[in-house]
């Protein structure tokens, strides 16, 4: 499907200059910086931890602290963030 798209004359040197370099043709640099820009704003829509989900598991989580008050901080924070973990599971 036939697009068009304005390039500044920097952008245009740019490709004109991509093009000589690779041997390829404008409409496949462009094709392809589309496929990767696409895909590289997919990816943001994950966090670092799901990114990395395939590679590493939940592992041992923290017992609680002994202290009344670390615990009471550990346990607001773990109810915070379960979700993530009911994720994992």
């Amino acid at each position: 499907m036939p697009l068009s798209i304005r390039l500044t004359p920097e952008e245009e040197r740019l490709l004109e200059k991509a093009c000589r370099r690779s041997t390829r043709s404008k409409s496949d640099i462009v094709r392809q910086g589309v496929r990767e820009v696409c895909a590289r704003i997919m990816r943001g829509d994950k966090t670092p931890y799901e990114l990395g989900a395939d590679l590493f598991g939940a592992g041992d989580l923290a017992r609680p602290p002994a202290d009344k008050m670390k615990r009471a901080v550990w346990e607001k924070l773990r109810d915070k963030h379960r979700h993530a973990f009911k994720q994992l599971t």
